[in-house]
C-alpha cells in the first residue's frame, strides 16, 4: 500500500476527534448563550419583583414611577434574600431549578455607567470561569453607583442533559469511523500484498517460460534450415506454424515483462528524432509480412503531411503502435482498413490511428484503459485486457495522453498526444 494512503487514513483519524470536539463546543456555547439570556431575564424580573414588593409595603397608593428612587429616599434598602427567593421561583418556572447561584451587591463605576441603559451595553455574556456565568448588573440606586448581580456556579447542570445524546452519538460515530479506517488500512494492505505477490509470481513465471521457449525457437530454426526436413511440404508447413506460434508466445512474454516494468516504474526512455514516414513504412512492411492477403486483408495508409517528425523513444513508440494495430486487426472482420494521420496542435503532436473495425460503445471506451478490461465484442477473441492499459501507461510516462473515439459497427480512432521536446539528441529520461 502506498504511503500516502496510510498518511491520509491516519490524518483522517487524528482530525476526527478535534472536529468532534469543535462541534460539541459550538453546540455547548449555543446552549450556554440561550441559558444565559433566560437566566438574565429571570434575574431582572426578580429584582423588579423585590423592588415592587418593598414599594407596595411603603406606599400602596403611589404611582409605579421612579420606584427605586422613591425607595432609596424612603430608606428602604434592597433585600438580597428576597431577590434570591424571587430569582429561584423564576428559574423554577423555566425548569431550571437545579441551577446553583449566589446574589451579591456591586459598586459601579459611575464614570462608565451614566444611564440605566449603559448596563445593557456590556458583553452579552460574562463568563468568569468555564463553570460559572454572571448576569448583567441591575442598578438599584438613583446615581447608579450600586447594583446587584447573580452568579450561576453550575451552568453545565442545565446544558449537559441536552448534550447527552449528541455526545453519545458523536462518540459512536468516532468509533465507527476509526473502525472503518482500520479495516480500510488492513484491506489495502492485503490487496497490496496480493498484487505484489501476483506481479512477482507473473514476472518470475514469464522469465521461466522464456528459457524453454528460446530453446524451442532455436531448434525450430535449425529444422527450418535443414533441407532434408523442409523438403516435405507438410513438415515445412508445420514448422512454419511452430515458428509463428513461438513468435506469438514470445511477443506475449515480452508484453507481460514490459507491463511489469511499467508497474514497477523501471522503464528507461531514450528520445530521438523519428522520421514518421520512414517509421510507418517499417510498420507497413511488418504488416505485409505478418498478414498476407490470403490470410487477412489489411490495408494500411499514413497521411503525415501536417507533421513529419516526432520526438519519442523509438522502441516504446513501436510497442504502442503495434499494440493498437494488433487490436484493430484482431477486432475486425475478414478485411480492415487502417489509417494514420499526424496532426500538429500547438506544442503537441497527435498521431490519430483509425480503423473501420467492429468498434464499441462510448460507455465501454471509458473503462478500456483499465488493466484486464475488455470491450463487449471480445467473445471468442483471445486477449488479456492489458494492451490498452500498457499503451495508456506508456503515454503517461511520455508526458502525453491517449483518447479513444469509437462507434459500434463503424470505426475506432485512437488519438496519441506527444509533447514537444528539444534536446532529443542526448536526452535520456529514466522513469
Amino acid at each position: 500500500m502506498k504511503l500516502y494512503f496510510k498518511i491520509l487514513a491516519i490524518a483522517a483519524a487524528v482530525a476526527l476527534l478535534p472536529l468532534q470536539w469543535v462541534l460539541l463546543l459550538k453546540v455547548y456555547n449555543s446552549l450556554e448563550k440561550n441559558l444565559y439570556l433566560t437566566v438574565d431575564e429571570c434575574f431582572r424580573n426578580a429584582v423588579e419583583q423585590e423592588s415592587l414588593s418593598r414599594f407596595v409595603k411603603l406606599d400602596t397608593t403611589g404611582a409605579l414611577v421612579g420606584i427605586r428612587d422613591y425607595l432609596e429616599k424612603s430608606g428602604s434598602e434592597i433585600n438580597l434574600d428576597s431577590i434570591s427567593a424571587a430569582f429561584a421561583e423564576n428559574l423554577a418556572e423555566k425548569d431550571l431549578q437545579n441551577l446553583s447561584f449566589r446574589v451579591y451587591e456591586t459598586q459601579n463605576d459611575t464614570g462608565i455607567f451614566r444611564t440605566a441603559d449603559d448596563f445593557l451595553s456590556d458583553p452579552v455574556m460574562e463568563r468568569t470561569t468555564f463553570s460559572s456565568l454572571t448576569t448583567h448588573t441591575v442598578p438599584v440606586s438613583s446615581d447608579l453607583s450600586r447594583g446587584v448581580a447573580a452568579e450561576i456556579t453550575n451552568p453545565y447542570s442545565a446544558i449537559l442533559p441536552s448534550l447527552k445524546m449528541l455526545i453519545i452519538f458523536s462518540f459512536l460515530i468516532a468509533l465507527f469511523v476509526i473502525w472503518c479506517l482500520w479495516k480500510m488500512i488492513r484491506t489495502l494492505g492485503k490487496v497490496t500484498f496480493i498484487n505484489n505477490l501476483r506481479k512477482d509470481h507473473t514476472y518470475a513465471m514469464i522469465h521461466d517460460m522464456k528459457t524453454p521457449l528460446s530453446s524451442i525457437m532455436i531448434i525450430a530454426e535449425d529444422f527450418k534450415d535443414n533441407p532434408a526436413i523442409t523438403s516435405d511440404p507438410e513438415t515445412a508447413e508445420q514448422l512454419k506454424i511452430l515458428d509463428d506460434e513461438c513468435s506469438h508466445l514470445n511477443r506475449i512474454c515480452e508484453k507481460v515483462i514490459n507491463v511489469a516494468k511499467v508497474d514497477n516504474k523501471k522503464l528507461k526512455f531514450v528520445y530521438e528524432k523519428i522520421d514518421l514516414e520512414e517509421f510507418f513504412n517499417g510498420v507497413n512492411a511488418r504488416l505485409e509480412a505478418l498478414y498476407p492477403t490470403a490470410q487477412k486483408e489489411v490495408a494500411f495508409s499514413a497521411d503525415l503531411s501536417q507533421e513529419k517528425w516526432l520526438i519519442a523513444d523509438r522502441l516504446y513508440l513501436t510497442e504502442i503502435i503495434d499494440n493498437l494495430i494488433d487490436n484493430s486487426i484482431k477486432y475486425s472482420g475478414r478485411s480492415v482498413k487502417i489509417t494514420v494521420r499526424s496532426v500538429r496542435k500547438g506544442k503537441i503532436t497527435e498521431l490519430r490511428l483509425k480503423d473501420d473495425g467492429s468498434g464499441f460503445s462510448p460507455e465501454a471506451s471509458k473503462r478500456l484503459f483499465r488493466k484486464f478490461e475488455r470491450g463487449e465484442n471480445t467473445v471468442g477473441i483471445s486477449g488479456h485486457g492489458i494492451g490498452l492499459n500498457y499503451v495508456y501507461q506508456l503515454m503517461k510516462f511520455f508526458g502525453g495522453y491517449v483518447k479513444i473515439d469509437s462507434q459500434t459497427g463503424l470505426f475506432t480512432e485512437v488519438i496519441l498526444g506527444f509533447p514537444s521536446r528539444r534536446q532529443y539528441d542526448i536526452q535520456e529520461d529514466k522513469i
